[in-house]
């Protein structure tokens, strides 16, 4: 993604208002220690604390990249060149919280909004796409 962000290859695909919630792996591995290490049964949703808009967080990821801001795509061009299942993943909002994870594990991320997880990301790649 980082690449095709640099390139200009990795547009925003619609208006690009619907919501996602990154997490960072190092929050993804902790969230799967935690649980194995509960010996719970559950169904948790495991992700940081806020959610973001893709187009918020492609151009926050270009920012980073110190590339330019990514172009937007209409959603029916988009289907046409990349086929409906990656338009759809690209314009389906995603709402759900950690709350349930957090009561009732304990856990919380150590990159809690999208914003801190870039800044450890790009700035383990020194700044610039791998």
């Amino acid at each position: 993604m980082a690449q095709a962000l640099a390139r200009r290859q990795m547009p925003v695909v619609g208006s690009g208002k619907n919501y996602w919630h990154p997490l960072h792996v190092e929050d993804a591995a902790s969230a799967f220690v935690t649980a194995a290490e509960a010996g719970r049964a559950g169904l948790w949703h495991v992700v940081d604390d806020e959610p973001v808009t893709l187009r918020e967080l492609l151009t926050s990821f270009a920012q980073h990249l110190g590339a330019k801001p990514p172009r937007r795509v209409p959603a029916w061009l988009a289907r046409l060149l990349a086929g409906s299942q990656a338009v759809d993943f690209l314009t389906r909002s995603t709402r759900t919280s950690n709350t349930r994870f957090r009561s009732d594990l304990g856990w919380s991320p150590k990159y809690p909004t999208y914003r801190e997880g870039l800044e450890q990301v790009v700035n383990e790649w020194g700044g610039k796409a791998p």
